[in-house]
């Protein structure tokens, strides 16, 4: 056999699984299903067998059964790219692919418009101020609500609002906040826009950012997430300097524009010159805090924290440590960290929409641990994990408060500053 021959077989059998198992071991479907046709192993197998057939509808749900957390890239021997082969995949699915295909295929359109989140935020809002401390504990409303249910603590509104034009100023720092933070949760904005002014800098929402597009590209809707991309591309170019992002997993999705113009030259090479711009919240801040100490003053009050690491940011970006840096940095925070290491929440984008039997039994597994810590609060920079981990405290009938990085380390300032 010639070289070249050799060359192109070794590398044929690199790319086949090798049927190790080593994602099994990591998969939080498998774990939480006992179903190995879940894990990637499964997926993969079955893949091979009806390679040559039309996806049908169990091939469809078996592959919507997996939240694209990545934990199985990351301990794969051989590298493969597991989470792109299963969105390869679901490309040439129904548009209502999977289990409660429909739920997701709303959420999707949802996020096409996301302005209609803000009408959910001020009636999920209402409901959860009248409802939530009365329903029972079980109630499947109440765990609903629970991601529309604030402490007294954290119940104010914000009362900035954030330019949405493009100003020619050196302090200015364009801001990506994401669909949550802009219209579910605008407490984070504000957080940010606080943290940031600390520093000098003056954020600015660009008018008519869309979705980040991250729903869409796990659904194989490529043509759909290259449509969002464009338009948030165009909006990053009318600026120049860094572009601040709070979500971890919105971070995550923009980073991976490039990759979305694969076969598309020019609009891949402006999105290569979007992302060196984007920073993520807590690596930036992170930064800051090594050129400069944060001016926080020592609070009596220990606060014993969970930092909650989102999948996206722990196994594709590896944005592990910063976080906790900051935390750290705080005077009377005791963080607190799982014995087996971080795990994921169970939310996965829209699985908690298209497997909500799955994604319960992965959250309440996660809540079990975290309760047991007994901590004062819980927080993560991903808008859909907060989402998820406030829903988990309420089916674990905890009180304990779930909110955003940005929004702890400014109140811990803040609490310093007032003593």
């Amino acid at each position: 056999m010639k070289d070249s021959e050799t060359h192109q077989a070794g590398t044929t059998a690199e790319k086949k699984c090798a049927k190790c198992g080593a994602c099994t071991s990591v998969c939080p479907v498998y774990r939480a299903s006992g179903n190995e046709i879940y894990s990637a192993r499964g997926k993969r197998h079955l893949a091979e067998i009806f390679s040559d057939e039309k996806p049908g509808p169990v091939f469809e749900d078996i592959y919507s059964k997996c939240l694209l957390c990545g934990a199985c890239s990351t301990v794969c021997p051989r590298k493969l790219a597991i989470t792109e082969d299963v969105v390869e995949a679901r490309s040439e699915f129904s548009a209502y692919y999977g289990e409660h295909g429909y739920q997701k295929f709303l959420a999707r359109e949802v996020l096409n418009r996301p302005e209609l989140l803000g009408a959910a935020r001020v009636l999920g809002k209402k409901a959860a101020n009248v409802l939530f401390g009365r329903l029972p504990a079980g109630s499947g409303l109440k765990l609903r609500l629970a991601m529309f249910a604030e402490s007294d603590a954290l119940a104010a509104e914000p009362t900035i609002k954030l330019p949405r034009n493009i100003e020619n100023d050196e302090n200015a720092m364009v801001y990506f906040p994401g669909c949550a933070a802009s219209y579910l949760y605008p407490k984070i904005v504000e957080s940010v826009n606080d943290l940031l002014a600390d520093y000098g800098y003056k954020l600015q929402i660009p008018r008519g950012l869309s979705c980040c597009g991250l729903a869409l590209m796990a659904a194989g809707d490529r043509s759909g997430a290259q449509r969002l991309a464009r338009n948030n591309i165009q909006l990053f170019e009318q600026s120049d300097g860094p572009i601040m992002v709070s979500c971890g997993s919105c971070f995550a999705h923009l980073t991976r524009y490039p990759h979305l113009f694969e076969e598309d030259k020019t609009w891949k090479t402006r999105a290569e010159l979007v992302c060196e711009r984007l920073v993520e919240i807590s690596r930036f801040i992170e930064m800051l805090q090594q050129e400069e100490t944060l001016s926080f003053a020592k609070t009596p009050s220990l606060l014993k924290v969970f930092y909650h690491d989102p999948c996206h940011m722990r196994h594709d970006l590896k944005i592990i440590d910063e976080p906790r840096t900051l935390l750290r940095a705080l005077q009377g925070i005791e963080l607190l960290e799982l014995p087996d290491g971080p795990q994921c929440c169970g939310q996965g984008g829209l699985f908690h929409l298209g497997a909500p039997e799955l994604s319960s039994v992965i959250r309440d597994d996660l809540a079990g641990k975290i309760v047991a810590m007994n901590p004062d609060v819980i927080t993560t920079t991903c808008s859909g994990c907060l989402m998820q981990l406030k829903t988990a405290m309420a089916a674990a009938e905890s009180k304990v408060p779930v909110i955003h990085l940005a929004a702890l380390i400014n109140q811990r300032s803040q609490a310093g500053e007032k003593q």
